[in-house]
């Protein structure tokens, strides 16, 4: 039975013509992945503190001389605790870093913003929190971030009621608890750069949430024509990867058709295997529980499965924005479905 894209209902005036290709049928397996079901919204030391000690010698007094520290030695300090240097890693404050690149133009089409389309506004904002990362600059343009993440989540609404027409699992949330935190969720104390703020808006669209391990539609927003829209499981627990690795050596027929429909290539620019993203972060070897001479050996090596592509300033500011989104999703919601069918 030939494999097709979702067909998707939508009450706008202008739409491209939506047609489905054909799937080749292998050999050895009669299923498509028009036969795979999404299932249901479930899945299935001690600190050591070293303190510099030295024994009180009350012989003689002893010449001072200097002399370079090591990594490992510490200076101890009688008026703080002793494992404050534990909390506090780094003595010197660095500032929040600044973008040291020339910023791009943010191209602002006559008529603009258009209502199926990204502010330009928001883009200018976000490239202005690059080249000024920190609270008080963010504390001075309050009313234009809410401006900005108002315009975001509008579109984020835009694109939530298409999905649902076109993938039926994804979970029935407010727009809101689709977008991302624009404040990084990391501990500041252990990292040199202290930017309090992402400079780039994202969401997630998944039938668990945007924080659940199952495949997700992943759309961010950051100007320079770095803006990304794709779907897939990213970096996922050891549990939810074994699911797939073991979906894959039974069988990886599904996932084939699903990359090779013509609607991934029209999108994406490619398509098959080619078409998945971070090669350069799988395996040296054969995973674990694996032959090296395995027939899938290529795939199993993946640590991801993700499918996306860049957007330039000028998609996302342009008219027809949403159209060119929900044509991206179509095509990958065959590839969403059979990942959740190995991990549910």
């Amino acid at each position: 039975m030939p494999l097709k894209a979702p067909p998707r209902r939508s009450a706008r005036t202008s739409q491209p013509n939506s047609t489905s290709a054909g799937i080749r049928k292998t050999a050895d397996n009669a299923n498509s992945v028009t036969n795979v079901k999404p299932n249901s919204n479930s899945v299935s030391p001690k600190k050591v503190v070293r303190a510099s000690t030295k024994t009180a010698k009350t012989a003689r007094p002893q010449k001072k001389r200097t002399r370079n520290k090591s990594d490992d030695e510490t200076d101890s300090d009688p008026s703080t605790p002793e494992d404050e240097e534990e909390a506090t890693p780094a003595k010197k404050k660095i500032k929040p870093t600044k973008s040291k690149t020339r910023s791009t133009p943010i191209p602002r089409p006559p008529e603009s913003p258009y209502p199926d389309a990204i502010s330009p506004d928001v883009l200018e904002f976000m490239q202005e929190l690059a080249e000024n990362n920190d609270r008080e600059w963010m504390l001075v343009n309050n009313d234009r971030w809410h401006a900005t993440k108002k315009d975001f989540t509008d579109f984020i609404a835009l694109v939530m009621k298409e999905l649902k027409e076109i993938d039926t699992t994804i979970l029935n949330v407010e727009p809101k608890e689709a977008v991302f935190r624009l404040k990084y969720d990391r501990d500041l104390r252990f990292t040199n750069d202290l930017s309090p703020y992402k400079t780039y808006l994202s969401a997630a669209f998944s039938r668990g949430g945007k924080k659940s391990p199952f495949a997700a539609y992943y759309i961010s927003i950051c100007p320079g024509n770095k803006s990304y829209l794709g779907a897939g499981v990213w970096h996922p627990s050891t549990p939810i990867l074994t699911r797939i690795r073991n979906g894959i050596d039974q069988d990886p027929t599904l996932l084939y058709q699903a990359l090779e429909l013509d609607e991934v290539q029209a999108f994406f620019g490619k398509k098959g295997i080619a078409v998945l993203e971070h090669e350069a972060e799988r395996l040296k070897t054969a995973p674990r529980g694996f032959p090296k001479d395995h027939a899938e050996i290529e795939l199993l090596k993946y640590k991801s499965f993700v499918v996306g592509k860049a957007l330039t300033d000028e998609e996302v500011v342009g008219e027809g924005f949403l159209e060119k989104v929900v044509q991206g999703l179509e095509a990958i919601v065959p590839f969403v479905t059979v990942l959740n069918g190995w991990t549910g």
